[in-house]
């Protein structure tokens, strides 16, 4: 089954409350047929926001006429494979690379969020990104071949982090956030019109993935199941 991300502009309370709020893709995702995919059913997943609480939605099943795959249709503010709202996990991840320590991120902006899952999200990024950081390179050159690509050393929290590998991991996170604000300030100069404001970051990057024929996937960590 292919995850299939969808933009959605309302908010997830919207969402839950309308009966078909995204429309069908034009194409399948795996064999590239126009026109045969239909609806085929729904299930249940549960988004956390910051603003809204904790929501049932339904999801919406896909099915192609042509290859006879499934696939899912997820709104762009939930991350495959997690509960909580992208918006959230952007502002804490962001927040911690651009360099808010633990106690002073917790308090002010994720009360009430478990540091365990507040980590998770970094470690996670830290895990996905560091597969994108050579493909975001790449795509920025080949959007605009003479720009330079952005400098400048990772926040001190960053380097005093004792294990090598996840200190290294980190960095590269950190590199791969500015390449995206970089992406993304180049795909608005040539399409002022684009979706997405600024702090939907994530959202524009999973979209970006998705275009480019990549998973739409930026935070992975082991032992997950279930979009």
């Amino acid at each position: 089954m292919v995850i299939i991300v969808q933009h959605y502009a309302g908010s997830v309370k919207q969402y839950s409350a309308e009966s078909r709020p995204l429309e069908l893709p034009q194409r399948c995702p795996a064999c590239q047929a126009s026109g045969d995919l239909i609806r085929w059913g729904h299930y249940p997943r549960w988004v956390e926001s910051l603003e809204e609480g904790c929501l049932r939605l339904s999801i919406q099943r896909l099915y192609c006429k042509a290859c006879g795959r499934t696939h899912s249709l997820l709104p762009d503010f939930v991350h495959p494979y997690r509960h909580y709202a992208l918006s959230w996990i952007q502002l804490v991840v962001l927040a911690y690379l651009g360099g808010l320590g633990w106690r002073r991120l917790l308090r002010a902006i994720a009360a009430g969020l478990p540091r365990s899952t507040a980590r998770e999200w970094v470690d996670s990024f830290a895990h996905g990104g560091d597969q994108l950081l050579d493909s975001l390179q790449r795509d920025l050159l080949e959007l605009a071949p003479l720009t330079p690509l952005p400098g400048g050393l990772p926040p001190p929290h960053l380097a005093r982090v004792a294990d090598t590998a996840k200190r290294r991991r980190l960095g590269r996170a950190h590199y791969v956030v500015l390449l995206a604000e970089q992406l993304y300030a180049l795909v608005k100069q040539q399409w002022p019109r684009l979706h997405f404001a600024a702090d939907q970051l994530l959202a524009f990057l999973l979209h970006w993935l998705q275009n480019r024929s990549r998973p739409a996937r930026l935070l992975t960590s082991p032992g997950q199941c279930g979009a």
